[in-house]
């Protein structure tokens, strides 16, 4: 028998020569970006090791808080495509946080293309490259063409919502791949509308959860 995949139901495996469905992005906000963060710097550590920030970029979410996104990191079988319809066409747990804890889970996120998933595992905060940080942190890394890069959403509790920053870590190689995949995998644009749907998108989810099992699923099967 193989492995159960943990997915809420959320991915259809198109056969060979099956026409495959796309959708479009429904409205959302664009949220504020905050410009008085100070600029991250590599500790020590990892400032030899030929790494680029490509992206850092902080915003406040509105109606949204701490204790949220840090449910929706275990249980984003639970509506990863309806957080952005459109580019997030399905979820796979390949490893799930229920069965080894937040270090070393492995998600299989299906960005764009439906067929093909995005491998992301996430990584110890033993790993987090900067000396500053917000009291929240899920970082991860995957693949970006020939390099290995780090993905960063760092959040803390603001009065009224939270400070989401969002953090891209990679190699002259990996910006080069992006730069070249721009169309194709426009994360820029991609991220700005993931930053855009949180407040519209996970307080209803977290509602939904808390009123069907009465509290906060660790992990769904």
């Amino acid at each position: 028998m193989d492995k159960v995949m943990f997915n809420g139901g959320q991915r259809h495996t198109y056969q060979e020569g099956e026409p495959i469905e796309t959708y479009e992005r429904v409205p959302f906000d664009v949220a504020e970006v905050i410009t008085t963060e100070a600029p991250l710097t590599f500790h020590p550590k990892f400032a030899d090791q030929g790494k680029l920030v490509v992206r850092d970029v902080t915003e406040f979410i509105p109606d949204v808080n701490a204790r949220m996104v840090d449910w929706w990191w275990g249980n984003m079988e639970k509506g990863y495509h309806i957080w952005v319809p459109g580019e997030h066409y399905g979820f796979d747990w390949v490893v799930p946080p229920c069965e080894v804890g937040y270090e070393g889970s492995v998600e299989a996120s299906y960005e764009f293309d439906p067929n093909h998933p995005m491998i992301i595992t996430r990584q110890s905060i033993t790993k987090y490259p900067f000396t500053e940080c917000y009291e929240h942190c899920w970082m991860s890394t995957a693949p970006m063409g020939p390099a290995e890069s780090t993905l960063i959403h760092m959040y803390q509790d603001v009065e009224g919502g939270i400070y989401w920053r969002t953090v891209v870590v990679t190699t002259e190689e990996g910006a080069a791949f992006m730069a070249a995949h721009k169309d194709d995998i426009p994360l820029d644009s991609h991220m700005v509308y993931e930053s855009g749907r949180l407040k519209d998108f996970l307080p209803p989810a977290l509602q939904f959860v808390e009123g069907f099992t009465g509290s906060l699923g660790k992990c769904a099967v």
